[in-house]
């Protein structure tokens, strides 16, 4: 079987969650009895394949609408999957290649508000458009899956979501110098990783934490991108809070995995995520102790082997910061490594 792949985003982007899936997921298609063809934009960002496809470079919107179709109709697949952004419009007419993209959320319809301009115009009408012209949809989870089954009739496969071996025990690469550069000591702060967009809810995280920063020793570590969250109450709670927050941005593998080893806890506050894979590296990099919001994702992924604050009850997770007495997540727990390569179907 012949499998196309659209790696065409990865070039010129920061790798966030999205793109990190789309990689492991070409890794596990690598490791499995397929003919993959990676398509990429302007060179192969990740590895040495003969068989990539490689567009020229190209505009944005003619790249992910015009090149892109091309490109499937010359590879001729038997199946074209898109990993990161909703395939080209045309796609499911231009050949007889299979078309299954991967939906990782509903935040553009659940929370259309919290999206930005591009994902609101752009990508959520090619979103709903997939939802009826797509031969398959790829999701990464029971609850994605199950709210999917609400806006569309098409067969619908859950392939769970995969943390790399990069952060197996015997990857890691832990250096407590890479906290120097950021002043920080050992267990003496919170880490949160995500991109800061409404979606994050980091003015609630910052709410709830702000007391637990202002009277005690610990900082407040905040890595990833500076994204579209640009309210008005967040820049007052990050000017009042300065002192006690970092924001690193991007960093390196051995510093990201250093900052979740040495952490006191990992936090995320989450409105909704698709899977949420943050809080399953912080806790193969050895970080204790992970306090997640009360949403059924995290339940579905972390069981009951984590902390769970409520999203509507900003006394009760104060108080829950103030006693600082947050259960240790077991270590007999096991963190999902390359699942992916059990869990697809074609």
């Amino acid at each position: 079987m012949k499998i196309a792949i659209d790696l065409t985003p990865l070039h010129g982007r920061k790798w966030t969650g999205v793109e990190l899936y789309a990689i492991d997921l070409y890794h596990a298609l690598l490791e499995l009895n397929y003919e993959v063809i990676p398509i990429f934009h302007v060179k192969n960002d990740l590895d040495d394949n003969p068989n990539s496809f490689i567009i020229k470079p190209t505009k944005r919107l003619l790249l992910e609408n015009l090149a892109l179709s091309k490109a499937i109709r010359t590879i001729k697949a038997d199946v074209a999957l898109f990993p990161i952004f909703p395939p080209p419009v045309d796609a499911y007419f231009c050949c007889k290649t299979k078309i299954m993209p991967t939906i990782h959320d509903l935040a553009f319809l659940k929370y259309r508000s919290t999206i930005n301009f591009a994902a609101k115009y752009y990508l959520t009408p090619k979103n709903l458009w997939a939802f009826k012209k797509a031969d398959t949809l790829i999701t990464i989870s029971g609850t994605v899956k199950k709210q999917l089954q609400h806006y569309t009739q098409l067969t619908i496969k859950n392939w769970g979501e995969n943390i790399s071996s990069d952060f197996r025990k015997e990857n890691l690469s832990i250096n407590a110098n890479c906290l120097n550069d950021f002043g920080l000591q050992p267990d003496k702060y919170y880490i949160s990783v995500s991109t800061i967009e409404p979606r994050k809810n980091l003015t609630y995280l910052l709410d709830i934490i702000r007391d637990e920063l202002m009277q005690g020793d610990k900082k407040l570590v905040l890595v990833g991108r500076r994204g579209w969250e640009k309210s008005i109450r967040l820049q007052q709670q990050l000017n009042e809070l300065k002192q006690h927050i970092i924001f690193t941005e991007y960093v390196s593998m051995e510093t990201l995995q250093s900052l979740y080893h040495y952490a006191y806890a990992f936090i995320l506050m989450s409105l909704d995520e698709g899977f949420g894979r943050t809080p399953l590296e912080a806790i193969a990099c050895g970080c204790k102790r992970i306090v997640v919001s009360d949403i059924d994702i995290f339940h579905e992924v972390l069981g009951e082997n984590v902390n769970y604050l409520p999203l509507n009850d900003i006394g009760f997770c104060k108080a829950a910061f103030n006693r600082n007495k947050w259960e240790e997540t077991p270590k007999m727990f096991k963190v999902p490594f390359d699942a992916l390569e059990e869990k697809i179907d074609l």
